[in-house]
């Protein structure tokens, strides 16, 4: 991942929400230092629709940063077809460096845990043990 543009970091981003807040349940969330928020917005009326999410990523400290995500969906019709998906992001405060840095280490870590949950669900005759991070359940 070189930069918020390219499809890899939105499979990144996607993966990190699903493990850390399956179902995007909560509004606030904390992962490995950053602290997580997500808002929502949407309007339907009859002839169209749309929803916006906001997620902003915070980083505390001496090297802090902060990172906003948005996605927009566009529906047309009474049927509610899509019409456009929209998404992009936006360092917001620190140094990009160090939140592609952070990013990758998130990337990396997945990485690892999906390898050894493979191992765990076949030790453990299929039993999934989903973990994320510093052992923290998802």
């Amino acid at each position: 991942m070189k930069s918020f543009t390219q499809p890899s970091f939105f499979r990144l981003f996607d993966l990190m929400l699903s493990l850390t807040n399956p179902g995007l349940k909560r509004p606030h969330w904390t992962h490995d230092g950053v602290e997580f928020e997500r808002e929502r917005y949407s309007v339907m009326t009859p002839k169209h629709g749309l929803a916006i999410e906001i997620f902003t990523l915070t980083r505390p400290g001496r090297r802090g940063w902060s990172l906003m995500v948005t996605k927009e969906y566009w529906w047309i019709g009474e049927e509610s077809k899509a019409l456009k998906n929209l998404r992009w992001a936006r360092p917001t405060g620190g140094q990009r460096g160090d939140i592609l840095a952070w990013l990758r280490a998130q990337e990396a870590k997945i990485g690892r845990e999906s390898f050894l949950e493979a191992d765990n669900a076949d030790a453990a005759d299929n039993t999934e043990i989903e973990t994320f991070g510093d052992g923290d359940r998802a």
